[in-house]
This record gives structure tokens, sequence and C-alpha cells, in this order.
């Protein structure tokens, strides 16, 4: 019996298996039944979710795998980095920003209730702004006028300080973006003699700030849900629990930014420590100009 060769319907290839070699579109019918179309989108789902979960797990519990695992070409089992650090870094600020909304308004609420705790926090906050304020006039890139609008925003803000809270919050995403690439080019030059592409640099520092934000998130959520408990419920009893978790959780970040460098670099412990060093007090001092960046341009875009 003579076999029929089908060609690819995208462009006419011929195909050898299920899969058009040229250009990766499946041979399956476009016109089918519902129930096989249903079928396909849990299917679909099903993967998604096997591989999204893979990945989390992977990101939290592995230092350096993921990093050592995308090198290594294994890219259709993970999600790939940058999509893995945008969909995170979604997630995380919309839960930050969500729980500093509901504080803002709980705050405001418990605010109304004494006149004399607002006159004592008015004049707490007007005296953080004015040194804030002062402290603005002495930066020398910013001209007369520049310095001029940074003080009508700032008087603007001190009528409405959950404004710059949220401005601040909604900027955080784009200052860490734009973070990577230097952070990236930092690792590059310390691990110059590596042998290693500024590619594989940015790899990981895409997904070791995928597993801090998420480890931030998970740390500021643990307070949201405790603090209230506690508060109003008296659950005291839940404050060293929560205590403990968090400082276990912090003390997880820094070995974990560790151990990352150690697995994915293979170098010695004692260059493994030096160089983790360098990296917090580099890592520091960019987070520090970026977090003056962003509360400059927060404020004149308030």
């Amino acid at each position: 019996m003579e076999s029929t060769v089908s060609n690819c319907k995208n462009c006419n290839t011929p195909l050898t298996g299920e899969y058009c070699h040229q250009c990766g579109q499946q041979d399956k019918q476009s016109i089918r039944s519902v129930f096989a179309v249903v079928g396909d989108l849990f299917g679909e789902l099903g993967h998604w979710d096997s591989r999204f979960y893979r990945t989390l797990r992977g990101l939290f519990l592995k230092p350096g795998f993921l990093s050592s695992e995308f090198m290594k070409g294994r890219h259709a089992s993970y999600v790939p980095p940058l999509r893995l650090y945008f969909f995170i870094s979604l997630i995380s600020f919309m839960v930050l920003t969500s729980q500093i909304t509901f504080n803002d308004s709980q705050s405001k609420s418990e605010a109304r209730q004494s006149e004399t705790e607002v006159s004592e926090s008015d004049s707490n906050e007007s005296t953080v702004r004015r040194g804030f304020e002062l402290q603005f006039g002495d930066i020398p890139w910013l001209n007369e006028e520049q310095t001029r609008m940074l003080e009508q925003k700032l008087q603007h803000l001190k009528q409405n300080p959950q404004l710059f809270t949220q401005k601040l919050i909604s900027m955080t995403p784009q200052m860490m973006l734009l973070m990577l690439p230097f952070w990236a080019l930092y690792l590059k030059v310390l691990y110059l003699f590596s042998n290693r592409y500024y590619l594989e640099h940015l790899t990981v520092a895409l997904h070791t700030h995928a597993f801090l934000l998420l480890s931030l998130m998970l740390l500021s959520t643990l307070g949201y849900i405790t603090n209230p408990l506690i508060d109003n419920f008296g659950w005291t009893w839940l404050t060293l629990p929560s205590d403990w978790l968090g400082y276990i959780l912090i003390g997880w970040m820094f070995t974990y930014l560790l151990l990352t460098q150690k697995s994915f670099y293979q170098q010695s412990w004692t260059l493994t420590v030096f160089k983790f060093l360098a990296c917090v007090f580099g890592y520091f001092l960019l987070l520090s100009a970026s977090f003056v960046l962003m509360v400059i341009i927060g404020i004149l875009n308030a």
C-alpha cells in the first residue's frame, strides 16, 4: 500500500512527523469538535502549570540551578528567565501595592479617631519632609528651575503622602529592570577571567532578582497576615513563630545568593566568599543610586 506524505499547512514543507521541521507548526485539523478544543486547552494549561511550578521550585529551593540548566540548553522544561522575572515582578508589586493601599486606609481611619495623634504625626512628618527637602536642595545635577519644581512637588506631597508612596511602588519594577543590565555588567567585571558571556551573567541576575522579589513578597505577606491577628484578636502566640519564619527567610535570602555564586561559577569557597562580599557592597551602591533617582523622578512626576 502506497503511503501518502502530507505537507505542512503553514509552509507546505513535506512532513516527517507530527510537527513541521521547518516552521514548527503541529499537523492537526483546525476545524474539530468542541470537545477536542477543550481537551487541547486543558492539556496546554496542565503543561504550563507543571512547567511553572517546576520552575518556582527550582528557583526558590535550588540556588543557581535554573541558570545552569538554561546555559546547558534545557529550555523546554522551565519558564525562560526574562518571562519568569516579568511574571514574578508583576505579581509581587501588585501584592505589595494592595498591602500598602490597605495599610494607608487603615492608618487614615485610625488617625481620624485621635486628633492629637494626627497633629503629632503631622508635626513629625513635616520635620522629616523639611529635612528631606533640604537634602534635595543640595543635589548638584539639578538646576534652579528643577529645584524650584521639586520644592513645589514636595509641598503638594505634604498634603498627599500616599500619592508619593504609590508612585514609588509603581516605578520600582522599572527601576529594578533598569538595574539588571548594570548588575550583570558588574558580575561580568567581577568574573572577568571566568570565560563567561554577558548573557550568562544576565541570566543569573534575572533569576536572583526573581528570587529576591518572591522572597520579599512572602516576607511582606507574612507580616500582612499575622500582624492583624496579633493586634486585633490578641493572638500573641503567633509573634514568636512569625518572627522566626521572618528570620529564617531573611537568612535564606543571603545564603541563597552565596550558594548561587558558588554553584554557578564553580570557584573555590575563598574566592566565592570574597566576591560575594564585593557583590553585597556593589549592589548596595547600585541600589542606593537607583533609589535616589527613583525618588527624584517620583517627586517630579507626582
